[in-house]
């Protein structure tokens, strides 16, 4: 709201920025599997990632986003749904990385990580035809041989193969879950990576 004074302009775009708008997301996760879990177990599950929480909220006490000038290409509704429905997914990926290390300890015996993997999976593959008719609309093609388009191609690929590997024969939880910690892994890296990017540079100079 203080940025549309300021400027004039109300776009939502900033708000569904990774990183203030993943631990919202986070957040919002647990709030739903609490309300919504009809064992102690589950309601035990979500307190537990309350840390997973407060973990990913640190960064945006100490990052700060300069105010980006609104262009053409960034004035769809396309915009806050792709990076809405894209970090949503995120989350459901880190968080069941979080839940992948429970189960590695022996405290998630009922594999809660797996359904976050696969509710991730589906979140990051709408998000990914959003895109492409963001991209369509913004520049006449679907995809571009850019970093933030492989990046996402090669996460979708990453969790595809994790899901599918449940049909190999000496395929394990114990497994899947280390696949789930690596593949959150390389999640951070290109979510911090983009980021560090964008606040080394002002906003108002692209």
């Amino acid at each position: 709201m203080s940025r549309g004074l300021i400027t004039g302009v109300w776009m939502p775009n900033l708000i569904i920025d990774s990183t203030y708008f993943l631990p919202w997301a986070m957040g919002a996760i647990c709030l739903a599997m609490r309300l919504s879990s009809g064992h102690e177990h589950g309601k035990a599950v979500s307190r537990g990632l309350f840390m997973a929480v407060v973990v990913f909220s640190l960064p945006a006490l100490f990052l700060h986003r300069e105010i980006m000038p609104p262009g053409p290409r960034h004035e769809t509704f396309f915009v806050p749904l792709y990076y809405g429905i894209d970090i949503l997914a995120q989350a459901f990926f880190l968080l069941g990385a979080w839940l992948a290390v429970a189960h590695l300890k022996g405290k998630d015996p009922h594999r809660f990580f797996t359904s976050f993997l696969i509710a991730g999976f589906v979140f990051y593959s709408i998000s990914q035809v959003v895109g492409a008719y963001w991209a369509y609309l913004g520049w006449a093609l679907p995809m571009h041989w850019s970093t933030k388009h492989l990046q996402s191609a090669s996460i979708w690929c990453y969790y595809a193969a994790v899901l599918h590997g449940r049909y190999l024969p000496a395929w394990n939880s114990r497994q899947e879950a280390r696949f789930a910690i690596a593949g959150a892994a390389l999640l951070l890296v290109f979510i911090y990576s983009a980021q560090a990017k964008a606040f080394r540079i002002p906003g108002m100079e692209g």
